[in-house]
């Protein structure tokens, strides 16, 4: 009997639904199937509604396990990649063949090198995500090809193609944002004694988020920039070093106003950001509403768990102006700490960083300290408890003239000021080579 590519393997299947929210999608009746020549396994499942789909492949580490629960494990997230078809973005369930099926391929020769799906009896997870509760990454596709829509999901940064250091999509084409679960946590903002602290800036209060949200693991960089605006703003732009660099030389009008003046009257919060602005324009490309983001969401998310007397990733503020602990580009590690101007153009050092260089924090942004400062969506004022929809802090409404607050700390500065806690502003018009952004949004999330 002659062998055809039709002929298949099986291999179990399991189905999950994620965290449990109000109607949360199902996914059931799982196949997994190999094509015993060109390897291809095909996964397919049903769907009860709309969803996020990921898929996880597990092996069985004991050959004889008495249950499936036992012995199973994941065969990591950087194996499980190339995939087409319905996983690992949104899926309709309206997508569904006549027999109500969804299916996705994956090749594993070309992430899992060296193994045999067969003789290690793997099997895959597949969980169905509720639209509110999407996965910790969302990748968002910019690139001069990308549709509206073109988002992938990952429940965790070793799932992302290439890596999330390695691909340099992620710098340049893509948006990779990660999910930040601040919804009704009671945290402390600001901060009591640490060395450099600013009283009147840093009086300490309770926050308690509203909303989860997702936040740009990178500060937007050149490239990305360029990719919805079409130009290089930055001052360090040359073409031999501004590819991974963050964008600076922008001011709060150009990204969220649409102009770089302070009379304008658009684009001011609560409405969303005008069509000309930088974020106006992502909107049109994406879909998705992106912002900056408040105060409140930034020092969460720069904490990243870690409390006062600690940089984001858990080691310890030691020194105001020489401490090597800050995981970003300072005054304390640039070649010359002591330069009281920027470099030219064309040099490396001197200058912002390559979005990344330094450790991430402890729930994977980079660059939260040094580099170039953020700008927020807040107008400065005093600090005061919120209680609004956003978990906003200290906004004017309709104010157009008023100083935005801007944080983390710059590659001119010293460390202390790139600390969680420190804040500074500057008037929404500034342009200046220390100060960029990086970005949030609710999509996806309660």
């Amino acid at each position: 009997m002659n062998k055809t590519t039709t002929a298949l393997c099986a291999f179990s299947v399991l189905v999950s639904a994620s965290v449990a929210m109000a109607s949360v999608p199902v996914a059931s009746d799982a196949k997994m199937l190999q094509d015993v020549l060109t390897r291809m396994v095909t996964i397919k499942y049903k769907l009860s509604a709309d969803a996020v789909v990921t898929i996880d492949i597990q092996t069985n580490a004991s050959a004889n396990a008495a249950t499936d629960a036992d012995g199973w494990v994941s065969i990591g997230g950087e194996n499980i990649q190339g995939f087409t078809g319905a996983a690992f973005r949104k899926v309709f369930a309206s997508e569904a063949d006549g027999e109500g099926y969804l299916a996705a391929t994956w090749h594993p020769d070309l992430s899992w090198p060296g193994q045999n799906v067969t003789e290690n009896r793997a099997r895959a997870v597949v969980t169905a995500w509720a639209l509110d509760n999407t996965p910790d990454y969302m990748v968002v596709d910019i690139s001069s090809g990308a549709k509206k829509g073109d988002v992938a999901y990952y429940p965790g940064a070793e799932w992302l193609p290439g890596g999330i250091l390695g691909n340099p999509d992620y710098r340049e084409n893509k948006i990779v944002m990660r999910k930040i679960m601040a919804k009704n946590v009671k945290w402390t903002m600001g901060s009591v004694g640490e060395e450099g602290r600013e009283a009147a800036k840093e009086a300490t209060h309770t926050v308690q988020l509203t909303n989860n949200y997702y936040i740009g693991v990178f500060e937007v960089t050149q490239t990305q920039w360029a990719q919805i605006y079409g130009t290089y703003p930055a001052y360090f732009s040359a073409v031999a070093m501004r590819a991974h660099r963050p964008v600076e030389f922008v001011s709060y009008n150009q990204i969220r106003r649409g102009a770089d003046k302070s009379t304008v009257s658009n684009g001011e919060w609560p409405d969303a950001p005008a069509d000309a602005s930088f974020l106006g324009q992502l909107y049109n490309k994406t879909g998705i509403r992106f912002d900056l983001p408040s105060e409140a969401q930034w020092e969460f998310a720069c904490r990243a768990g870690n409390g006062e007397g600690l940089w984001g990733n858990g080691s310890a503020y030691v020194n105001k102006t020489a401490d090597v602990n800050c995981p970003g580009r300072t005054r304390a590690n640039i070649e010359n700490p002591d330069v009281t101007s920027p470099g030219t153009a064309g040099t490396t050092n001197q200058a912002t960083a390559v979005c990344g260089s330094y450790a991430p924090n402890s729930w994977g942004l980079y660059d939260m300290h040094g580099n170039v400062w953020e700008w927020c969506l807040d107008a400065s004022a005093a600090f005061a408890d919120i209680s609004s929809l956003t978990g906003r802090v200290n906004v004017a409404v309709g104010d157009n003239t008023a100083k935005r607050i801007r944080r983390g700390g710059a590659w001119v500065n010293y460390p202390y000021l790139g600390r969680s806690a420190t804040r500074y502003d500057s008037v929404p018009s500034t342009t200046d080579n220390a100060i960029g952004f990086r970005l949030a949004c609710q999509a996806g999330l309660k």
